[in-house]
């Protein structure tokens, strides 16, 4: 049984790696490229407090118990992690597009990943990070990591892929916010100059308002110095304390975050969501102070 599952792995890992050979090369501009649809609906106002909820999708590949889990969150805003574009494991959607229309939301969404071998028809597949909105979405922007494990997935057997890691920033709902997937296959010191990135470039903007959330994938053994990271800017983890923590079914520690600037926490929860994703939601209620 060990050996023809040996077999079957060596196969699909061919399968994967052949489309080197078969599928375009996108640039790396024609992997971030950021798509959607941000202006479609524009409330006049922005309901109080704002939900926010950040997720990690394991690309979509459960798309109904996603969608209808979202729609049972009922949030205003959505920063998701590995969402697929035309990706053959994920039903070749476009799970950003299909998902904003499910739930008649307004999206934007860029690749971090062109990947290999999950292509249909001589098209290329992408996964990266999305955004969807009630409300109007603007300035959508990518931020590409100084630092990468440049060659930790290029000819991973498993999983090739080309591209960098990033963070999708835009302003929504009267708040600045960074859609993250921080690196999992380094180091915490990479994944700190990659939380490092993104906090040079909040310090950078003008806004009074901001939320940073996604997948950290920190140790524990790094969160104290990750959280006092956050805290020298005046961020704060926007879950109650004594909220059970747990976001990930393999890890007991919390790898997904929400941290706010200028915004009050009014209540946030990790919701247990089995049979969707390898991670649980992340939910917060945020309120801008008068």
């Amino acid at each position: 049984m060990q050996s023809t599952m040996i077999v079957i792995a060596a196969f699909m890992a061919i399968l994967r790696l052949a489309g080197y050979l078969t599928e375009p090369r996108l640039t790396p501009a024609d992997i971030h490229r950021i798509v959607g649809a941000p202006g479609q609906l524009a409330p006049a106002t922005v309901r109080q407090p704002v939900k926010v909820v950040t997720w990690n999708i394991e690309r979509g590949v459960n798309f109904d118990r996603i969608a209808s889990q979202l729609a049972a969150i009922d949030a205003d805003v959505i920063l998701l992690q590995e969402v697929d574009r035309f990706c053959r494991r994920s039903g070749s959607r476009d799970v950003a597009h299909d998902l904003a229309e499910r739930l008649a939301m307004n999206w934007v969404a860029a690749g971090e990943f062109q990947e290999i071998g999950e292509g249909r028809s001589g098209s290329a597949g992408t996964t990266g990070q999305a955004i969807l909105s009630r409300y109007r979405i603007d300035d959508p922007n990518v931020i590409i990591f100084t630092e990468q494990t440049r060659f930790r997935w290029r000819w991973n057997p498993a999983q090739p892929r080309r591209g960098e890691r990033i963070a999708l920033r835009a302003r929504t709902a009267g708040v600045l916010v960074y859609d993250l997937h921080v690196e999992s296959g380094g180091d915490d010191r990479l994944r700190q100059r990659q939380l490092d990135d993104v906090l040079t470039d909040a310090a950078r903007q003008s806004d009074q308002r901001i939320v940073i959330a996604g997948d950290f994938n920190n140790s524990s053994d790094v969160q104290p110095s990750m959280l006092a990271t956050f805290a020298i800017p005046k961020f704060a983890d926007a879950l109650p304390e004594g909220t059970e923590r747990r976001t990930h079914v393999s890890h007991r520690h919390p790898i997904d975050w929400i941290f706010t600037k200028g915004l009050i926490a009014s209540g946030g929860e990790v919701r247990g969501i089995d049979d969707a994703s390898d991670h649980y939601p992340v939910i917060a209620s945020l309120t801008a102070p008068q």
